[in-house]
């Protein structure tokens, strides 16, 4: 739990660390959701190694299962542990701000939220909430009722 000093709160550096390895796993996501999609519609070649040729509709197909997957890795890494892989990695967690664990309902609304803080691209909305916080929260965080703090 966070002790009431601002030391105790991440900010903007040590999360964007913990969100650059997790961009890793979201990578890794694409080349899970768009084969499946590929598969599902008949547009995957196997010709040299397998490659998903999407567009249209599979495209947005693809698209929204990738951003299912995506949120919930954050979702399901967050409530079950408190922290995805990167905030592991750099040794931070996510509580709720009376220090307790989160809840399915609470990671889930703050993870469906990044999608306010990304824009309009690389999380500046949510960078620029997060530095006008006290306890550096991001949109998600504030709505969440959750912080971010070193383990």
């Amino acid at each position: 739990m966070a002790s009431g000093t601002d030391s105790a709160y991440c900010g903007v550096g040590v999360r964007g660390v913990a969100m650059f390895v997790d961009s890793f796993i979201w990578l890794l996501l694409t080349f899970i959701a768009m084969p499946i999609i590929g598969l599902l519609t008949g547009n995957i070649e196997t010709s040299n190694g397998v490659y998903a040729d999407l567009d249209g509709i599979a495209a947005i197909l693809g698209l929204t299962l990738w951003f299912i997957l995506a949120i919930s890795y954050h979702t399901i890494c967050e409530w079950k542990y408190g922290q995805t892989v990167g905030k592991y990695l750099v040794s931070i967690k996510v509580t709720h701000e009376n220090g307790g664990s989160l809840s399915l309902q609470e990671s889930s609304l703050r993870n469906l939220l990044r999608l306010i803080d990304w824009l309009p691209a690389f999380y500046i909305v949510g960078m620029g909430v997060l530095l006008m916080s006290d306890q550096y929260q991001r949109i998600g965080d504030r709505v969440a009722n959750t912080i971010v703090v070193r383990k």
